[in-house]
C-alpha cells in the first residue's frame, strides 16, 4: 500500500468524510483528495498535523510499525500515564452518538483521574489531590482525540436519572475539562456535589436548567454561581454486562 492509502486509513479511523477532514486539518477538500489518490505530494506540514494527532508518521511514510504513536511510561505527579505491553480487554466505550469502542491495554492507553463524588474545590479554583479518588481508569489515547490527554478526567454515574441515554449507576463518564460549548451533556458540580446532567445555557435567562434524562425526574432551573461546569462527556463506560 502507498502512502495515500494509509491517509485514507487515517481518515477512516476518525469516521470523516473528506470533507470534515480536511476541514479538522485547516485545508481544502479537494487537496485532501488529491493527497488521497496520490495526485499530489504531501507536504512535511501536514504530516506534522497528523504527528500531532497522535499519527506514526514513520508509519504513514512506510507502512512500518503501528499507525499510533505509543508513548514512553511516564510517572508525573504521581500519575502514571504510558501503555502496558500486554494485551487485555477491560470493557467497552460508547460515545454519544452510538459507537462502541472496546479498550485494550496495550494500544496506546492513557490513564484518566477520576473525581470524587463532592469537591473540595470551589468556583475559579484549581482541582485538588483530594479532589480526585485513587483510582486510574485505561483509555485508548485515539478515542480522546482531537483533545489533549490532559484535559480528560472521569466521573461516576449516580442514580437512575440519565438512562434515557444509556448512562447507568456506576457507569464511569468521561469529559473534557474546560469545554462548555453550547447544550449537551456535562459533569457539573451544584453546591460541591458533582453530577451527570443535560444542561441548557440561556444567557438571557441568566439561569441554567438542569436536565435528567428519565421523565421521573423533572428540570431545574439553578442560578450559575451555584454551578461549577466541569466539562463536556465525550463518552462513558458501562459497568454492568447487559
Amino acid at each position: 500500500m502507498e502512502i495515500c492509502g494509509r491517509l485514507k486509513l487515517v481518515r477512516d479511523e476518525f469516521e470523516e468524510s473528506q470533507a470534515k477532514f480536511s476541514k479538522r486539518l485547516g485545508i481544502a477538500q479537494n487537496t485532501w483528495g488529491q493527497y488521497e489518490i496520490g495526485k499530489r505530494s504531501i507536504p512535511d506540514d501536514l504530516k506534522q498535523q497528523l504527528a500531532d494527532m497522535g499519527i506514526n508518521i514513520h508509519w504513514l511514510v512506510t507502512g512500518n510499525g503501528p499507525m499510533y504513536l505509543e508513548s514512553e511510561f511516564v510517572v508525573e505527579d504521581g500519575v502514571h500515564e504510558g501503555y502496558n505491553p500486554l494485551p487485555v480487554r477491560i470493557g467497552s466505550i460508547i460515545n454519544p452518538n452510538g459507537r462502541v469502542v472496546t479498550i485494550e491495554i496495550g494500544q496506546g492507553e492513557i490513564l484518566v483521574p477520576i473525581l470524587c463524588q463532592r469537591l473540595s474545590a470551589g468556583p475559579g479554583q484549581d482541582w485538588l489531590p483530594e479532589d480526585f479518588t485513587e483510582e486510574r481508569l485505561p483509555l485508548l489515547s485515539r478515542f480522546i482525540r482531537p483533545y489533549n490527554k490532559e484535559d480528560v478526567f472521569a466521573a461516576e454515574v449516580r442514580g437512575d436519572s440519565m438512562t434515557g441515554i444509556q448512562l447507568f449507576d456506576g457507569d464511569i463518564a468521561f469529559f473534557v475539562r474546560g469545554e462548555s460549548e453550547g447544550d449537551g451533556i456535562y459533569v457539573i458540580s451544584v453546591d460541591g456535589e458533582v453530577f451527570i446532567k443535560r444542561v441548557e445555557m440561556d444567557p438571557f435567562a441568566k439561569m441554567l436548567t438542569i436536565r435528567s434524562e428519565n421523565e421521573r425526574y423533572q428540570p431545574k432551573l439553578v442560578e450559575p454561581d451555584r454551578v461549577i461546569i466541569m466539562g463536556k462527556v465525550i463518552g462513558w463506560l458501562h459497568h454492568h454486562p447487559y
